[in-house]
């Protein structure tokens, strides 16, 4: 028992600098969190481990927090075709004497119907519903936005960005999006490849840009460039595409565009198309893009959630 409790201590414990936990009973809640949101996103993923202590079993049966209209347990996978689907869990259960993970990728707590913004440092209470424990009253720490995890973001090549012409600082043009952006014409794939060669491609290391998958006010493409890749989120404002969020793997995973904003139906339509998509480049091409390791936030005003870490 005392490795499994261990174990979820060093996953879940190690990055927050203020982690927390619960002991009600025999059952152990460590480190309950929610990653902070972007700016905008109507949902938002929770995650914690729970021990169970105890010789009998239990299930956790429902969450209550006045933070979401909605709150459930939902299961992300990603099936032998690559497809990533996302299923509500109606009892999760809690063996007796060992650990549940809630973590990114698999089983998590998914907040629908946000009421409001969700900000690095608060505290929100929660209670978690046992059928055997009964209510636990628990509160859940808005960790940092999820950020890089071993992906050298540094290696994407920023040099040909107008660092300093133009009244632009040197942080914003790095960013991406707060300078080079290209006249739009209106044709999504056109612009959509142009803004993100503009921001990133030079002479010495050209960055390829395939497939663009487009879905109303949204796209997803894939990037490569001197030996990584990964792919680009992209959202359409007013002012034209811009680049929301960069990953890998996790923009496959239906919750991660859910907490983009989109709904599950239209996540799970997207997603069907760029898997399509990249079916057609072959396994070594999604090799590449699911190689981005992490997230990286951006948005329309330039500004990076997250730093890469090696």
């Amino acid at each position: 028992m005392k490795r499994y409790v261990a174990l979820a201590a060093a996953l879940f414990l190690a990055a927050p600098l203020m982690a927390h936990e619960i002991v009600v009973g025999d059952l152990q809640i460590i480190h309950p969190h929610i990653p902070q949101p972007p700016a905008g996103a109507k949902t938002a993923g929770g995650y914690m481990a729970i021990v169970n202590n105890g010789a009998a079993p239990d299930r956790l049966i429902g969450i209550e927090t006045e933070i979401a209209a909605k709150t459930e347990v939902h299961e992300s996978k990603v099936g032998t075709d690559g497809v990533g689907t996302m299923e509500p869990v109606a009892a999760l259960e809690i063996p007796a004497g060992e650990t549940v993970s809630l973590e990114r990728g698999g089983l998590h707590v998914m907040f629908m119907g946000l009421a409001g913004k969700l900000t690095e440092g608060e505290i929100h209470k929660a209670v978690l519903i046992f059928e055997k424990a009964g209510r636990v009253e628990m509160e859940f720490m808005i960790d940092p936005p999820m950020g890089m995890a071993g992906m050298d973001h540094s290696k994407m090549d920023h040099s040909g960005m107008d660092h300093g012409a133009g009244g632009h600082d040197a942080h914003a043009a790095h960013d991406g999006n707060a300078a080079m952006a290209p006249a739009m014409t209106g044709d999504p794939m056109v612009d959509i490849e142009a803004l993100l060669k503009a921001q990133f491609d030079t002479p010495e290391n050209p960055l390829s840009v395939a497939p663009i998958t487009v879905q109303g006010d949204v796209a997803i493409a894939g990037w490569s460039q001197n030996g990584i890749g990964g792919r680009a989120f992209l959202r359409k404002d007013d002012m034209g595409w811009f680049v929301e969020v960069c990953a890998g793997k996790g923009l496959l995973m239906p919750e991660m565009l859910v907490g983009l904003g989109l709904s599950e139906a239209d996540a799970g339509t997207l997603l069907a198309s760029v898997n399509e998509s990249e079916a057609m480049l072959g396994a070594e091409a999604i090799a590449l893009f699911d190689s981005f390791d992490g997230e990286l936030f951006i948005g329309r005003e330039g500004h990076q959630h997250g730093a890469a870490t090696n």
